[in-house]
């Protein structure tokens, strides 16, 4: 189980969002921040301060995002669920990728609702790394969880293979 936290507290994480500087992948859908405006969706993962091994920041999803039924998709929501967590460790050091990841969402993003975004580092052995990641809206509900397994990418092979 992941706390959640204030919008206020996501947006101070990140502020310190570890890859505004030498980001292994700056062109991700998700976290990446050379992207052209408004493609991607630049979510900013930092570390939260006074709880080790936690990434948070906001994201407030746009009309731009929604379906047809003015919902959220679902591989939108799987993809804030996703990213956040390769921050929990320091992917400009060792670059990661996702190996897996299993998701419940409970309830689907409004378009103009912030949400904060949870990630916490369960465990490290070797080139892997557990993550568990949580939605919340702006009152503490979650709206969808995460798990997942990252790998880091094997020394000498380049990040973008």
């Amino acid at each position: 189980m992941i706390d959640p936290l204030s919008p206020a507290e996501a947006e101070q994480a990140s502020r310190a969002f570890q890859g505004f500087t030498g980001h292994p992948f700056p062109t991700c859908f998700v976290c990446g921040h050379e992207r052209p405006a408004g493609d991607g969706l630049a979510l900013a993962p930092g570390p939260v301060e006074g709880r080790p091994g936690t990434v948070a920041c906001l994201w407030t999803p746009t009309d731009e995002q929604a379906s047809a039924d003015g919902g959220i998709p679902d591989e939108l929501v799987w993809s804030v669920l996703d990213c956040p967590g390769g921050w929990t460790c320091d992917p400009r050091t060792e670059p990661m990728v996702l190996n897996r990841m299993t998701a419940v969402i409970s309830r689907r993003p409004v378009p103009g609702d912030p949400c904060v975004v949870v990630g916490v580092l369960r465990r490290r052995q070797g080139r892997t790394a557990v993550v568990d990641t949580a939605l919340f809206d702006a009152s503490g509900r979650e709206a969808g969880r995460a798990s997942a397994v990252w790998v880091a990418v094997p020394e000498g092979l380049p990040a973008s293979a």
